[in-house]
């Protein structure tokens, strides 16, 4: 109930996030997004793995998906 309560709150704080970011940048408000997303997931899904030092940043995120769809092509 309590971890329910933690998303919950969580998923609010996202979406007031996203309302405030509205006046932002398209791209200020994906990068707010992906890091909130990554957040919501490590609530949701814990794991007993130890997280990595490092999170993948926003930049390192497009870079990869753009070098993807360019090897698709």
């Amino acid at each position: 109930m309590k971890r329910l309560k933690s998303v919950s709150l969580l998923f609010m704080v996202m979406v007031v996030s996203a309302v405030l970011l509205i006046g932002c940048s398209k791209k200020g408000f994906y990068q707010g997004m992906y890091h909130g997303l990554q957040q919501q997931e490590e609530l949701v899904h814990p794991s007993d793995a130890p997280l990595p030092t490092e999170q993948l940043s926003y930049e390192t995120y497009l870079r990869e998906r753009e070098a993807a769809l360019h090897r698709d092509e």
